[in-house]
C-alpha cells in the first residue's frame, strides 16, 4: 500500500510555489487594500496652538464675525493617527478635525479588526481610492508669469470688452458692481472641482498669475499638488467666475483670488469624494478663504447600496452637507450647484445643495426660463431650493486650449453667481454668510413668489447692492437707479417691506421715448424659510411715489406720510 505521507518537494520547486503564494497574497491584499473607510474617534486633543491650525487671515475672518473656537476646531489626536499608521495593513489618508474622524486605506477583511480599538466609535466603508497616490504635503503653489501689461480693471469696461461673457454677467446685474469698482478684489474664493487642466496656460488666467491671484490648494483624490494636468471641468467653472481676457471674456468676479482644490474623482463615484470635499473645506478655512464655490453634487454611487434617498435631503444626513454647514459656521460663504437631474429619475437637488445654509444655484436660459435639466427642490425640510438661478443654458466658459465655448449645466450657473457674491462681499465686507445669502434671496426677481424650480429667481446683484445702499443711507427719499442702458429700478417703502418696480426704456412708433412698467415686487421681506437673521432691520418712512413721463425722463412726485 502506498503511504499517505506526501513526498518532500525539491528546494527549487518549493521556492517557486512560495513565490507564487506570496505574489497572489500580495495581489489579493493590494486589490482589497484600495478601499477607503471613514473612522470616527471618541475624543479630541484640547491642547493646541491656534497659530498652527489657523492662518492670520482665518483668525481675522473669525474675529470679524465674532466666531469663537469650538470643539470642531480642535485637532484630531495625533496619538490615534499614529496608532493606526503603525498597523501593517492600515494607511491614514487624512484626518478630519470638524467631524473628529479620519479616512483610512485598508482591506475590507482587515478593517474589521479595528473594532477592538477603544478610541474608535464607528467605521464606515466609503469607496475605492487611487492606489498610486504620491502623498505629497500641501505646498500652496503659486504659479507666476511676467507680462508687459498686467492691468485688471473693470470700472471703464464696455460691452465689447466683456466679449462673450457680456450676456451672462448682465443677466445677474453684476456689471453694475463692476462699474462701481467692485470686482471681487481682496476676496478669496476656493474652487472645488475634478481638475483644472491647463488653467495656468490659457489667456483668461495669465493676469491672475502676474498679480498673485491664483494658487493651488491640494488634490485630495491623488494626495498631491498636481491640479492642472487632468480634467477640463474645473477650468471651465473657474473661468465663468474669474477669467480676465479683455475683449474676449471677463468673468463675474474677475479680480477675486482663486485657490483650487481637486475633490472629485471623475473615474468613479463614491462617498469618499464627499469627504475629500470636507477636507478641502477644512484647508480652505485654515488659510482664510471667504467663499467656496462647488459645481459638484452627490446622490447616486457606483455601489447602489450606498445611494441616498429624497428623505435624506435634510442638510444633516450626508457627509458633505454637514461639512458645508460647518464651513458656513466658520464664516465661509458656500455656493453649490443644484445639479443637472431635473429630467432624470432622481429629479431633485443633490448634496450639499440641500443644506439651508448653502446658496444653491439652478440654471436658466438667456430668456429667464428654467433649464429642463436643472434639479428641482425643495429640500426634505420644505426649505426653498434652489435659492437662485443664473445662466446655465449656452453659458460661455473657457476650454483648456484657451478658446471660449457655450455649455450647459448648473456647473456654470454656480460660478457665475459666485463671482457676483465676491463682488457683493467686497462692497459689504462686514456681512456674514447668512446675511449675504438672505440679501441675494430677497432681491432676486421672484422673491415675492418663490418656487421649487427657480427658487427666489434670477440673482440680481445690482438690485442687492442698491437696495442695501438705500437701507444704509437711512434716507426717506426713494431710490431710482439705472442698472443698464435699458432698465430703471425704483425702491420705495419700509426697509423690512420694500417694493421694487422695474421700468424698461422703450420707443413708441420708433422715436418717442417712454418707460414701460415691466414688473413690481411687493413687500420684499427677509426670508424666514432659511432661518437666517437679516442685517436689514432699519425702518424708513413710508413713501408714496407717482411717476409721469416727459420725453426720455422719468419724473417723480413724492409724498411722505407717517409709518
Amino acid at each position: 500500500m502506498e503511504s499517505n505521507t506526501q513526498k518532500p518537494l525539491s528546494v527549487a520547486t518549493g521556492k517557486i510555489i512560495l513565490i507564487i503564494i506570496l505574489f497572489w497574497s500580495h495581489l489579493s491584499f493590494s486589490q482589497n487594500a484600495n478601499h477607503a473607510f471613514y473612522v470616527q474617534f471618541n475624543d479630541k486633543d484640547t491642547n493646541f496652538n491656534i497659530n498652527e491650525i489657523l492662518s492670520p487671515k482665518a483668525i481675522e475672518r473669525r474675529n470679524k464675525y465674532q466666531i469663537p473656537l469650538n470643539y470642531s476646531d480642535y485637532p484630531v489626536k495625533k496619538d490615534y493617527l499614529q496608532k493606526l499608521n503603525q498597523l501593517d495593513s492600515i494607511t491614514v489618508r487624512y484626518a478630519l478635525k470638524w467631524s473628529n474622524s479620519a479616512v483610512i486605506e485598508s482591506s475590507k477583511t482587515y478593517v474589521s479588526t479595528l473594532d477592538s480599538l477603544a478610541f474608535i466609535s464607528e467605521i464606515k466603508y466609503v469607496g475605492t481610492i487611487n492606489p498610486n497616490s504620491k502623498r505629497e504635503a500641501v505646498d500652496f503653489y503659486k504659479p507666476t508669469v511676467k507680462l508687459k501689461s498686467s492691468t485688471m480693471e473693470t470700472s471703464s469696461l464696455n460691452e465689447l470688452d466683456y466679449g462673450k461673457s457680456y450676456q451672462q454677467n448682465q443677466q445677474i446685474g453684476v456689471l453694475h458692481l463692476h462699474k462701481k469698482g467692485f470686482n471681487g478684489n481682496r476676496v478669496s474664493v476656493a474652487v472645488f472641482d475634478a481638475g483644472f487642466k491647463n488653467i495656468t496656460k490659457i489667456p483668461g488666467f495669465l493676469r491672475h498669475q502676474a498679480n498673485d491671484k491664483l494658487m493651488f490648494g491640494y488634490d485630495l483624490v491623488n494626495l498631491d499638488n498636481s491640479l492642472s494636468d487632468f480634467d477640463t471641468h474645473g477650468t471651465a467653472c473657474a473661468s465663468a467666475l474669474g477669467a480676465y481676457d479683455k475683449g474676449k471674456f471677463i468673468g463675474s468676479g474677475p479680480l477675486a483670488k482663486l485657490t483650487l482644490f481637486k475633490t472629485e474623482n471623475g473615474k468613479s463615484e463614491y462617498p469618499i469624494e464627499e469627504l475629500n470635499w470636507c477636507k478641502a473645506a477644512e484647508i480652505a478655512d485654515s488659510i482664510g478663504v471667504d467663499i467656496i464655490t462647488s459645481s459638484l453634487g452627490y446622490n447616486q454611487f457606483d455601489d447602489p447600496k450606498m445611494n441616498y434617498n429624497h428623505s435624506q435631503l435634510d442638510g444633516n444626513t450626508s457627509f458633505i452637507s454637514r461639512g458645508a454647514k460647518t464651513a458656513v459656521s466658520k464664516g465661509i460663504i458656500v455656493i453649490n450647484s443644484a445639479g443637472n437631474q431635473g429630467d432624470s429619475k432622481w429629479k431633485k437637488i443633490g448634496f450639499p445643495g440641500d443644506a439651508e445654509e448653502v446658496l444653491t444655484v439652478g440654471a436658466i436660459t438667456k430668456n429667464g426660463d428654467p433649464a429642463r435639466f436643472s434639479s428641482r427642490g425643495n429640500n426634505a425640510n420644505k426649505s426653498i431650493k434652489p435659492d437662485v438661478v443664473a445662466l446655465g443654458v449656452k453659458a460661455t466658459v473657457s476650454s483648456p486650449s484657451g478658446y471660449y465655448y457655450q455649455g450647459n449645466g448648473t456647473s456654470f450657473s454656480t460660478p457665475i453667481v459666485a463671482g457676483g457674491v465676491a463682488c457683493l462681499l467686497q462692497a459689504f465686507p462686514k456681512l456674514s454668510p447668512l446675511e449675504i445669502n438672505n440679501l441675494i434671496r430677497q432681491t432676486a426677481d421672484q422673491n415675492n413668489n418663490p418656487d421649487s424650480i427657480k427658487g427666489f429667481g434670477i440673482a440680481r446683484f445690482d438690485v442687492a447692492y442698491e437696495y442695501l445702499n438705500y437701507i444704509n443711507s437711512k434716507t426717506t427719499n426713494p431710490s431710482i437707479f439705472s442698472s443698464n442702458s435699458s432698465e430703471i429700478i425704483v425702491f420705495k417703502g419700509l426697509a423690512n417691506s420694500m417694493d421694487l418696480t422695474y421700468y424698461v426704456r422703450r420707443k413708441f412708433l420708433g422715436f418717442l421715448n417712454y418707460h414701460k412698467k415691466m414688473s413690481s415686487l411687493k413687500g420684499i421681506i427677509p426670508s424666514n424659510v432659511h432661518h437666517a437673521k437679516t442685517p436689514i432691520d432699519d425702518e424708513i418712512s413710508r413713501i408714496k411715489i407717482q411717476f409721469y413721463q416727459d420725453g426720455d425722463k422719468l419724473y417723480k412726485i413724492r409724498k411722505n406720510y407717517p409709518k
